[in-house]
């Protein structure tokens, strides 16, 4: 037990320090190198935890998510938003998590970094793998639970018959369209809108 503390209390200082380097530097000028350099530690040392930058990223990842996840868990606790219809809780969550990745830029430069690098099941290691898993879970979770409630409160109706499907797809394209914004600012927020707003009126009239 101790010893598994240990490595733990290791892993979240690196994981911290590349966080401030991301922040301060860049995901291109931040090097597994420098993060040893950071730390005071040799390179082999830190390869024992983490073999590259796109590992420690997954897991940054993961935090940012589950971190975005837990607000919103937060937020619905608001009498004034568990009220909402299924339809209104899936429009406030992905108007709140516009507001995160807008407050928190390293989020979308992480996603971008990572879509360029190997796919995570042909470069990741198990554990790695499991945690970032782990977090796509839960995002699939909450949202199916919405549309879920959605769909019983009569709201909305999927256009697809594979919920699962559905939901993801379009949580795929809703967090690319908001990382372009964020990363390269080619189309602005009254576009991205326009665009999220069709799917979800399109939503509402299938149940109408």
């Amino acid at each position: 037990m101790l010893k598994e503390m240990k490595q733990q209390f290791i892993k979240n200082t690196i994981i911290n320090e590349t966080k401030k380097q991301l922040s301060e530097k860049g995901i291109r000028k931040t090097t597994v190198r420098g993060i040893a350099d950071g730390l005071g530690i040799a390179v082999g040392n830190l390869y024992y935890y983490f073999k590259t930058k796109a590992d420690i990223g997954d897991v940054i990842w993961a935090d940012f998510t589950n971190a975005y996840l837990n607000e919103f868990q937060e937020k619905l606790k608001i009498p004034e938003i568990q009220n909402k219809s299924g339809l209104d809780k899936i429009r406030y969550y992905y108007a709140k998590l516009y507001e995160y990745f807008k407050e928190n830029p390293l989020y979308a430069e992480l996603i971008a970094f990572l879509m360029g690098e190997k796919p995570r099941s042909e470069r990741a290691p198990k554990e790695i793998r499991e945690i970032a898993d782990a977090a796509r879970i839960s995002i699939k979770t909450t949202l199916v639970k919405l549309y879920e409630e959605g769909i019983a409160d009569g709201s909305i109706q999927a256009e697809i018959q594979d919920l699962i499907q559905e939901v993801w797809s379009f949580n795929i394209s809703n967090v690319f369209l908001v990382v372009n914004i964020i990363r390269y600012n080619e189309i602005n927020k009254n576009i991205y809108e326009y665009y999220v707003n069709t799917y979800f009126n399109r939503l509402a009239i299938s149940a109408n």
